[in-house]
């Protein structure tokens, strides 16, 4: 693992309850205290190798790499990993420019290493329950979707990581905290055709969006509404995920889509009630699973690189609109948040 900050916790705490599957060997971080306060918390730190160096570290006997560094090392330590022939988990975003992740899936696919984005809300049991009912056609035709992140941060959120909300280096609501929901919208929905997004600095001393708000349309003629913000006075009011068909409908709701607020379809059965009732709290160790499982059958994850692309695509043309005051097409030409440094 390389990074070991406060979010490189959850990555350790499911390759724990893995450890059958899967074996921590090594950590890698710029300050050796990180390592070791994090460290506290695992159960045979005696056996991992620490580094400070990236280019050492990735010369140690490794299959696979975790990326949980600061958004804008990204893309360039992946492509190092890949370099060395690993297999790679990477933090989301996967990278700050869409050039860039498309150079990080060609050479997936050129050095025939899986690059999966730790996109783990796609593994919830609510929302493959959702999957489900889609690939058995419950929904009909499907009209809309919308995803909304009524959360707070606060300046102090910010301030501890000076990076934080910059185009240079982060981006805003939309690339971090909004992203696991967009790409459950492209995950139901399929491709985007054009985005109209509108967005701004509100509440926070950052540069980036710190409210963003955008209108899809998607290439079988469906709408998505996405809504994202990190303005709420103070705490977390609401996290949402709604679809729409001419059978049936389905809403998500609570901090972390913990609630199945609505559940109704035409063709009611008798699985459904138990259906609303298996709701599972977001972790990694599902995503875990599915990676290691992969490698070793030489498949893709759910999480790999070729099926998120698309999320980010869809981020940065939201990004364009609102920069340009137009609606943007997909695919996608080129996109960079570093573009908005100087505008």
């Amino acid at each position: 693992m390389i990074g070991c900050g406060m979010i490189a916790m959850k990555h350790m705490k499911a390759i724990g309850e893995l450890a059958e599957d899967i074996q921590l060997v090594a950590l890698c971080d710029i300050n050796i205290e990180n390592m070791r306060n994090i460290l506290m918390h695992w159960h045979s730190p005696s056996d991992i190798k620490l580094f400070t160096e990236v280019n050492l570290f990735l010369k140690s006997d490794v299959d696979l790499v975790v990326i949980a560094t600061s958004t804008d090392s990204h893309f360039s330590i992946t492509k190092l990993a890949l370099e060395k022939n690993k297999h790679v988990v990477v933090e989301k975003p996967l990278s700050l420019s869409i050039d860039e992740a498309r150079e990080l899936h060609q050479m997936a696919e050129e050095t025939n290493n899986i690059v999966a984005v730790s996109l783990q809300t796609r593994y919830l049991s609510q929302i493959q329950a959702i999957v489900k009912a889609k690939q058995e056609g419950r929904f009909g035709k499907l009209y809309y979707g919308t995803v909304t992140v009524r959360w707070n941060r606060s300046n102090e959120y910010y301030a501890k990581s000076l990076w934080r909300g910059t185009w240079e280096k982060d981006g805003g609501v939309l690339l971090n905290q909004c992203i696991h929901y967009i790409d459950l919208l492209q995950l139901f929905f399929g491709d985007v055709v054009s985005v109209y997004g509108v967005g701004g600095t509100f509440r926070h001393p950052i540069e980036a969006e710190d409210l963003g708000t955008a209108l899809l349309k998607f290439a079988n003629g469906s709408v998505g509404i996405i809504e994202g913000t990190t303005t709420v006075y103070d705490k977390n009011l609401q996290t949402s995920l709604s679809l729409f068909g001419e059978n049936g409908y389905v809403s998500l709701e609570g901090e972390r889509l913990n609630d199945f607020k609505y559940w109704r379809f035409k063709d009611e059965n008798e699985n459904d009630l138990e259906i609303r009732t298996k709701i599972e709290e977001i972790s990694h160790t599902k995503m875990y699973k599915d990676i290691v499982s992969a490698i070793r059958s030489g498949s893709k994850p759910y999480v790999s690189i070729e099926s998120t692309l698309k999320t980010h695509e869809i981020i940065f043309a939201i990004y364009k609109s609102i920069q340009t005051g137009s609606t943007v097409n997909l695919p996608l030409d080129r996109f960079s948040t570093k573009d908005n440094v100087d505008s």
